[in-house]
């Protein structure tokens, strides 16, 4: 079975995170099928499209073929030259890790739907909008099998999109374990200090430039409240883009809570972050997955979130949920968190607990079923 996947969506961002740690994840399945071939069992092969300025890292040697395809994603040469190079590489099937996926392939074609935003929230110009909406419809009728990050999702997709429910399978997102792990090193604390500023006590709470489902002014809110409820003087990180701060109101709104901001952070200091926080707080309104809440987990650090979309689904018992508009609720435990270690290593446990249950490898595996099936078929 020869795979075709497009990589071209590897960046910084959660769909790029995808696609890293489930390239890397899959090439070790190459050689465990290579021996199960003997059996008389299917092998499969990875041919990855990608930008040449933008290679996939942490992919060993030759283990996968790289095809390289520069034209842009969105592209009319990008579709030209995608379908004339599946042709070329001989596929059995093509998975497009996002919703854009090439409209006139021979192989069968799997897509990954992380989220269904657009179609619940208003996400910009109303034209990009209607879109972008467009080819999510489009990739639904037309991909033979749908990948879902969460149950959520999958149940959105049925329902909006009218999707049956046998075309789509729910696979699970994880986290690097290379980077978002529990054990303290011992400069971790002085590099932070160093590099942003940051001390503890700290909460850490996540911007993006899709602010409005991120609900930072909530979270913001709660902080404020928690800081009068708390003698703990805590400083307040926020990670990602400017873009929720300045909805929020810029930084001059919230003084009182003597934030930082970092920016955009590479995986090994966010990963740093989340393991000497004392909380992070993610009210969101909407997740697909909610990649942030398992990397925060994944490391050992208290979380409160919201019961909104699929957050439920990935925090299980491994962090408190409440309503993302119950400031209140979450300040009284935002601030007992920061008041009782006790509590706090309760939850931080919990929360590691809850994490172990996620696992590349896993996803991995069971990517390759769906590629099986969509043969199959």
């Amino acid at each position: 079975m020869r795979i075709g996947f497009d990589a071209r969506w590897y960046n910084d961002s959660g769909v790029g995170t995808y696609v890293a740690e489930l390239l890397k994840a899959m090439v070790p399945l190459q050689s465990q099928g290579a021996m199960q071939n003997s059996l008389g069992q299917a092998d499969f092969e990875l041919a990855i499209f990608e930008d040449p300025e933008n290679p996939v890292p942490g992919l060993p040697g030759n283990s996968v073929a790289r095809v390289p395809l520069p034209a842009g994603k969105y592209s009319l040469l990008g579709q030209i030259e995608l379908i004339e190079l599946c042709r070329q590489e001989r596929l059995d099937v093509f998975h497009s890790p996002f919703y854009a996926m090439p409209l006139r392939i021979s192989c069968p074609v799997v897509v990954t739907f992380h989220d269904l935003i657009p179609f619940l929230f208003r996400t910009g110009n109303l034209l990009k909008q209607f879109l972008v909406k467009s080819g999510y419809r489009v990739a639904a009728a037309r991909a033979r099998e749908i990948i879902a990050v969460s149950g959520h999702t999958a149940q959105d997709i049925a329902r909006i999109l009218k999707v049956p429910s046998k075309k789509i399978s729910v696979i699970h997102n994880a986290v690097s374990r290379e980077h978002f792990h529990a054990q303290r090193s011992t400069d971790e604390a002085a590099l932070l200090a160093q590099r942003y500023g940051i001390r503890s006590p700290y909460v850490v709470v996540a911007s993006a430039w899709n602010w409005r489902t991120k609900n930072l002014a909530s979270a913001l809110q709660v902080l404020t409240l928690a800081r009068t409820q708390s003698p703990a003087q805590f400083q307040t990180v926020i990670y990602g883009p400017s873009d929720g701060l300045q909805a929020a109101g810029g930084p001059d709104a919230w003084r009182e809570l003597n934030l930082v901001q970092t920016g955009h952070l590479p995986a090994a200091d966010l990963a740093r972050l989340f393991r000497y926080a004392y909380v992070f707080l993610m009210p969101s309104l909407y997740e697909g997955f909610g990649l942030p809440l398992l990397e925060a987990m994944a490391c050992g650090c208290a979380v409160i979130t919201s019961n909104a979309g699929s957050l439920p689904e990935v925090a299980g018992t491994g962090a408190q949920l409440f309503d993302p508009l119950d400031v209140n609720g979450m300040a009284g435990v935002a601030a007992r968190l920061l008041c009782n270690p006790a509590e706090l290593q309760r939850w931080r446990e919990r929360a590691l607990k809850r994490a172990a249950d996620f696992s590349w490898t896993k996803a991995a595996q069971e990517t390759v079923s769906v590629y099986h099936r969509a043969i199959g078929q």
